[in-house]
């Protein structure tokens, strides 16, 4: 825990408070898992950097912790806000692209110890299960549901038959009904006082009264 060590020396000065070291050991802990911390608050400001270590004014709030970080890949951004609730925080991450949430609680007393806030060596009490915690409660989760939201999605289809890919089956004929299947003709011009016309289908059904075929009147017609 050496980079915690480093991360705890450097912010020291400003831990004054058992929730201040418990938001450093969460910082460090997202770190480690290849992201830069970019700033404090909601919203981007001037003074935004890309880092390992907190950002300026990271705890002007002892009851609301807002810090945004970005992956290394520069795929994921995580908007972080830990609330002190008596002797618990809260601690909420929004990952922006999957629009995925995952909250952690936690009891200060159970990690942090604010006899010795100054003191890297025992501020900190059973560490590997608030990183463990850290990880499954927040981490995991988050990178999980990014993973899903960006997989592309893929369709299957059951696989053909021998019966719905034989080219040589014939497909069963349907018996015909009333209703009259539309044929078309194309309609000439007018040229000397005759009209030219062409039937276009000379395998359409023509009505039962009709008793010439399609190709008996393909030529022209006189108009009277």
């Amino acid at each position: 825990m050496a980079g915690l060590e480093v991360l705890f020396a450097s912010a020291a000065p400003a831990i004054t408070c058992a929730q201040d070291a418990l938001v450093c050991f969460l910082h460090w802990e997202v770190v480690t898992h290849g992201y830069y911390g970019l700033g404090a608050g909601d919203q981007p400001g001037p003074s935004d950097k890309k880092s390992e270590l907190l950002p300026v004014e990271w705890n002007s709030n002892k009851d609301l912790y807002v810090l945004r970080y970005e992956s290394k890949d520069g795929s994921r951004k995580l908007l972080v806000k830990a609330v002190t609730v008596e002797n618990s925080m809260i601690i909420n991450v929004l990952e922006h692209g999957s629009q995925q949430v995952s909250d952690l609680t936690l009891n200060l007393n159970d990690y942090i110890d604010s006899e010795h806030l100054v003191d890297f060596h025992r501020v900190y009490k059973n560490s590997e299960e608030l990183r463990s915690r850290i990880v499954s409660g927040i981490i995991t989760p988050i990178h999980e549901q990014w993973e899903k939201a960006n997989l592309s999605p893929h369709r299957e289809f059951p696989p053909a038959t021998a019966r719905e890919v034989d080219p040589l089956r014939i497909h069963p004929q349907h018996p015909h009904t009333s209703r009259q299947p539309t044929w078309y003709v194309d309609i000439g011009t007018v040229r000397g006082g005759t009209w030219q016309s062409k039937v276009s289908s000379a395998s359409a059904f023509w009505p039962e009264d009709q008793k010439k075929s399609p190709k008996d009147l393909e030529g022209t017609k006189e108009i009277c």
